[in-house]
């Protein structure tokens, strides 16, 4: 039931969540901010109180969706001290990420690329991991941990970009993320 009022703090937030939910429903196209006001259950000018913009609130989403993906990958690292299954773990997790949040992946890569530090962070767990692996000689260091890192993330991004628009039976992308994330760096660098 929508609220017609909100505790200091609390009405950012369910802007927020109000956009989340819409993006799943509805998707980027019809995404306003009067629709997030509706939603939510107050005026259409409150959401300005908070954000100046229908960009700015989407700013937002992407930036928690960076957190929530930073969080997963530093808890799938620590899961492991084996280097290599750390790489495969980090490369299903963030598959699995996108099969779990579709619409917070899109809005992350469509609204906000990077998302600032946070999203540098996310990718420094992959960049720790691929230098470990380059010092273990689990993976070829002739090139920089960062190209690799790089590397590495635009093939899992591909994955799960290709697996959430159509899965491909006939090539193995309607498999789990998990699954076709580890087959494929597992056939990329013999692991």
């Amino acid at each position: 039931m929508p609220r017609t009022s909100y505790h200091h703090g609390a009405l950012r937030q369910a802007l927020i969540d109000g956009a989340r939910e819409i993006l799943a429903e509805q998707g980027h196209e019809q995404f306003s901010l009067n629709e997030v006001a509706r939603r939510v259950g107050v005026s259409t000018s409150a959401p300005y109180r908070h954000f100046a913009n229908r960009d700015e609130l989407l700013t937002e989403v992407a930036a928690q969706g960076y957190a929530t993906l930073h969080r997963s990958l530093e808890q799938t690292a620590a899961s492991t001290t084996d280097t290599a299954e750390r790489l495969l773990r980090l490369g299903g997790a963030y598959v699995r990420f996108a099969h779990d949040h579709p619409d917070l992946f899109v809005t992350m890569f469509r609204s906000q690329p990077g998302a600032g530090p946070i999203g540098h962070e996310s990718f420094e767990v992959l960049l720790r991991t691929v230098a470990d692996a380059q010092r273990e000689a689990i993976i070829s260091p002739k090139a920089s941990a960062e190209l690799m890192a790089r590397s590495i993330w635009a093939t899992l991004h591909g994955l799960a970009v290709l697996s959430l628009r159509q899965p491909h039976q006939r090539f193995g992308m309607d498999e789990p993320p998990e699954d076709l994330a580890t087959r494929t760096l597992s056939a990329i660098f013999g692991l």
